[in-house]
């Protein structure tokens, strides 16, 4: 099963991954506690715009440290 994390866990993955879990570690773990959520096409498109917004505020701090 595909999840996209929604907070840093340990040992599995830091917050935005995509990542492939066993349905039970998603379903009785991940899920419940709102770690993650299914990498639905809709989540991934939702889930697209945050990333790209960080990763330009990442380019503006670099650009001003340089």
């Amino acid at each position: 099963m595909d999840v996209i994390l929604l907070k840093d866990v340990e040992k599995l993955g830091a917050e935005g991954a995509v990542l492939t879990v066993k349905p039970g570690f998603a379903r009785n773990y991940l899920l419940p506690r709102g770690l993650a959520v299914p990498a639905t096409p809709q989540q991934l498109k939702a889930m697209e715009a945050p990333r790209r917004q960080r990763s330009r505020q990442a380019e503006r701090r670099k650009a001003e440290l340089e």
